[in-house]
């Protein structure tokens, strides 16, 4: 197992700088997180969060149209937790028999769940950490894409999801370049088809419910949201709202559950959110104890 220490997501220098701040007064780390902030081209970013913040804030929370179903959706948090990440030996544990993972560079580091797409013939990988490599492996082949090496400020891939005809799927980047990006796999390769957003839509989660397209954003310590494909965003319950989030989770083809985490160096605090895409209406929002699947999973 791969230690957490060998990922440093740039998000928890700021944020460990800020609380420093906060917990010593000490100005010089203040300095120091407004000049990370230009140094990670990260002034959007902030500009956007305050603008949210003023005016979007958080979510009321609704009332469930079912009263009785709610406690049979969290019972079983097992169902629930957190993914967190793969490295390059346990993807070849868990995928070996089916794919040939084994031909995997050397270097592949690892990959979050949300960015791991197994549709029975071809297992798509999104590489994280200090690379951000796509990977299409097929029982017989793997080929992997370097685009993103060349495309400043992305630094690794935040999520991946199945999209439109037979083949295609989007691509969240990180770090300080956010893209949503659509790809195409085919011929035992893939490739890099348009930009679909080149702002803030660096999503840590997405997923499908009933036919349409959610993403959840990665703000640590700004307001978060879920996203649609066509631009509605839901802004979260004050619990979950400076958390980024890391997991979602469909269930019953109606109820997005999503799973928001807070950095390490400010708490480690953890959510889980049910949105209800019916009524378009947050219906429980509250901290939650997780097992941690591996020590990498808060570095999303």
């Amino acid at each position: 197992m791969v230690g957490a220490e060998l990922i440093v997501n740039h998000h928890s220098f700021i944020t460990a700088q800020v609380q420093r701040f906060r917990d010593t007064g000490n100005v010089m780390a203040l300095f120091k997180a407004v000049g990370l902030v230009f140094r990670q081209h990260r002034t959007h970013e902030l500009l956007s969060g305050a603008y949210c913040r003023l005016f979007h804030p958080p979510s009321a929370l609704g009332r469930p149209q079912q009263d009785s179903l709610l406690p049979s959706l969290l019972r079983d948090q097992r169902a629930i937790a957190p993914r967190g990440i793969l490295t390059r030996e346990e993807i070849i544990g868990q995928y070996g028999e089916r794919f040939k993972v084994v031909s995997l560079p050397e270097d592949f580091f690892c990959a979050r769940a949300e960015s791991i797409w197994d549709d029975g013939m071809h297992l798509v990988l999104g590489e994280y950490g200090e690379s951000p490599r796509i990977a299409q492996v097929t029982r017989n082949s793997c080929f992997v894409s370097d685009h993103y090496r060349h495309v400043a400020g992305v630094r690794h891939i935040h999520a991946i999801e199945k999209y439109g005809k037979a083949g295609e799927f989007l691509v969240c980047t990180g770090d300080s370049r956010k893209f949503l990006d659509l790809w195409v796999a085919g011929g035992g390769q893939v490739g890099f088809v348009r930009r679909l957003s080149k702002y803030l839509a660096g999503f840590t989660a997405a997923t499908t419910v009933n036919g349409e397209h959610y993403f959840g954003t990665d703000f640590s310590g700004r307001p978060n949201w879920i996203e649609t494909l066509g631009g509605a965003k839901y802004f979260f319950p004050q619990k979950a709202y400076k958390l980024h989030v890391t997991d979602f989770h469909s269930l019953f083809d109606r109820y997005l559950l999503s799973i928001n985490t807070e950095l390490v160096v400010v708490g480690g605090r953890k959510t889980l959110s049910v949105f209800d895409t019916l009524t378009r209406q947050f219906i429980y929002c509250d901290y939650c104890t997780f097992e941690e699947p591996t020590p990498l999973e808060h570095a999303a």
